[in-house]
């Protein structure tokens, strides 16, 4: 009978603990399961915490996709190619990936493209123009800015 009382407060204890990485940031089922694995955790009592911390909403992939998508723009400026690479990499859904792609505005990414040409530009002590912009434009598809669309942009501010 001890036993039982046992596993019920330990999963009672890694349910608070789980629940305080969740509150501290935005996380995805992914990383909540790694943490769990991490701290040892059965995979059957991982499943039960789990499911507990979607139904009290601390778990939200569709809210973490979207989180996530708009801080790597905005703080880190990345572009899609990075910010769904890192979203995979969580076993985020593709459909909820594209969905959340789409938030970004068109021409707010457009001007981040153009804003860090500019930057990379004052950094450059290249003289030759061709290799600047070769430069530039290997540093923003690096960024994970799309190719097409750099070199398009690239193209225009000659």
């Amino acid at each position: 009978m001890s036993d039982v009382n046992e596993k019920l407060s330990g999963l009672k204890t890694i349910l608070h603990r789980a629940q305080e990485y969740c509150a501290y940031q935005e996380r995805c089922r992914f990383e909540v399961e790694q943490r769990l694995q991490l701290w040892g955790v059965d995979k059957e009592r991982s499943h039960k915490i789990i499911v507990q911390l979607e139904k009290d909403n601390f778990i939200n992939d569709q809210r973490f996709a979207e989180t996530f998508v708009r801080s790597k723009f905005r703080l880190k400026k990345w572009g899609k190619n990075k910010i769904a690479y890192d979203l995979r990499l969580k076993k985020i859904p593709d459909t909820l990936i594209s969905q959340c792609l789409q938030t970004i505005d068109e021409g707010e990414y457009q001007a981040a493209i153009k804003l860090l040409i500019a930057q990379k530009s004052k950094e450059l002590k290249e003289k030759d123009i061709f290799k600047k912009k070769q430069k530039t434009a290997r540093f923003l598809i690096s960024k994970g800015f799309e190719s097409a669309l750099v070199f398009a942009i690239l193209k225009i501010s000659d």
